[in-house]
């Protein structure tokens, strides 16, 4: 999971209303989310309840 300003990401996410994949990829901090993502087409055409890849960096990873 990464961690960035107090929000969790899993690897698997469900986009949220009016998120799209670069506003998920700052939150995440996942700079390859549309590379990740090749079932997505369009980056900026996303909606909700559709299930995205999130792969964190591993400086935001929560410490075991």
């Amino acid at each position: 999971m990464a961690v960035i300003n107090n929000v969790v990401c899993d690897e698997i996410y469900v986009v949220g209303e009016g998120e799209t994949l670069h506003t998920i990829g700052d939150k995440c901090s996942d700079p390859f989310i549309v590379e990740n993502n090749p079932h997505i087409h369009d980056p900026d055409d996303v909606y909700p309840g559709l299930v995205i890849k999130i792969t964190p960096s591993p400086h935001n990873n929560i410490p075991n």
